[in-house]
């Protein structure tokens, strides 16, 4: 995949200085961006079963900072104040396949770092507070202005009883009012406040419309130890480990029944360290598959699964040839070098193919099947097969 270029910004300066370092605002990074969707598609999504939507009131609501939840009934959104909300939709790449190209920005860090692409609106004063977040963040300002306070030093203690994490005490050390275009991007740790500011002090775009606040936050989470490590046991466990259990051939007479020997100890160290190992093939597998997952996706994924049917792999060329065949927006598609072939992992399973086929396959979400049918032997075939039959990959006719 072609990456796109980001204007007025240097990605090995980037990496070297600013990287999970400090906070960065380019100016006019995306000259001439348009926002993917407008404020009421937003707000249709937010409507929709199995998306993750919030609204945020930090006035007059039931409570200071209330969150409300997704699906959200249509009148939801007659009914609100006049200022000081926002709503986020989260996971809009998905939702919206042409919305992955604000993404492809970003592709200078791996695929399996990426979290998601979530779409916030917000009128005058529209937030979610000062808080923290753990995890690296681009914020793109789509339409409209939002203002960012920024602080670097903070006292991390938040308000009690409300249902956001939000800074009790918030102090600004830089300010930026960023516009159509500009990107932000903040490392974790990073204190910050953004804030939607009035139409009615902007001046119109060049369809004659004032623009509503709306910005785009493309995340990159990192994993934390406790949870990877949960998971990691629970790939051995369920890939590695048999029904072996402990044994003691010579065991020596406690010198108390009720003690648990140094000795004791000892032996479950390496009883323990056996059953714990961090070979590194096993190590890939299971970071392929753990990153490739897609279980927060598994209702919909199941959906195009069962709509489409099983076919033979002469059918499914066939289909190739009235539809493009592309990657479900629900599926993850990573690779890893596996001596002279690759491992390929899409949504949490693991398929050994070859190399150039593994690459291919991962480059874009549109498959172009006649570059990758000359490449494939029968094994990649075989996989293809499957992954379009397990709804992994799907057809999909154009509108042109």
């Amino acid at each position: 995949m072609q990456m796109h270029e980001i204007n007025n910004f240097d990605v090995d300066d980037f990496l070297e200085n600013y990287w999970q370092k400090k906070p960065l605002l380019v100016r006019d990074a995306f000259p001439g961006l348009r926002s993917p969707l407008t404020a009421d598609e937003l707000a249709g999504l937010a409507c929709e079963d199995n998306v993750n939507a919030r609204l945020v009131l930090e006035k007059d609501g039931d409570y200071p900072w209330q969150a409300e939840f997704g699906p959200f009934a249509e009148e939801r959104f007659s009914d609100l104040p006049e200022s000081h909300w926002s709503l986020l939709v989260s996971d809009v790449e998905r939702l919206l396949p042409e919305t992955k190209s604000l993404v492809n920005f970003f592709r200078f860090l791996p695929d399996w770092r990426l979290d998601d692409l979530m779409i916030s609106y917000a009128p005058e004063g529209g937030s979610v507070g000062p808080h923290v977040d753990d995890y690296d963040v681009f914020l793109i300002q789509l339409s409209g202005q939002r203002l960012w306070k920024i602080s670097e030093h903070f006292i991390n203690d938040t308000i009690e009883d409300v249902d956001l994490r939000i800074l009790k005490k918030f102090e600004a050390e830089q300010e930026w009012l960023c516009n159509p275009g500009d990107l932000l991007y903040l490392p974790p740790n990073v204190a910050h406040h953004g804030i939607g500011q009035s139409r009615d002090k902007l001046g119109k775009n060049k369809h004659g419309e004032k623009d509503h606040c709306m910005t785009a936050s493309v995340g990159f989470r990192a994993p934390a130890l406790k949870t990877m490590t949960s998971d990691y046991v629970n790939f051995l466990n369920e890939n590695i480990h048999d029904a072996t259990r402990f044994i003691d051939r010579s065991p020596k007479i406690p010198e108390h029944h009720a003690e648990i020997s140094d000795d004791t100890v000892s032996q479950f160290v390496h009883y323990l360290q056996q059953g714990l190992t961090l070979d590194e093939n096993l190590v890939k597998r299971w970071l392929g598959q753990y990153r490739s997952d897609n279980k927060a996706f598994e209702d919909a994924a199941r959906e195009i699964a069962e709509n489409q049917d099983t076919v033979e792999f002469d059918e499914m060329l066939s289909i190739a040839e009235q539809a493009s065949l592309e990657h479900s927006p629900y599926s993850n598609f990573l690779f890893s070098h596996h001596q002279q072939a690759a491992l390929l992992f899409v949504d949490g399973n693991t398929y050994e193919t070859s190399l150039t086929f593994a690459e291919t396959l991962c480059d874009d979400s549109r498959i172009d099947i006649d570059a990758l049918l000359p490449m494939m032997n029968s094994e990649d075939r075989d996989v293809l097969l499957s992954l379009f039959n397990n709804g992994s990959i799907s057809a999909f006719k154009s509108d042109a």
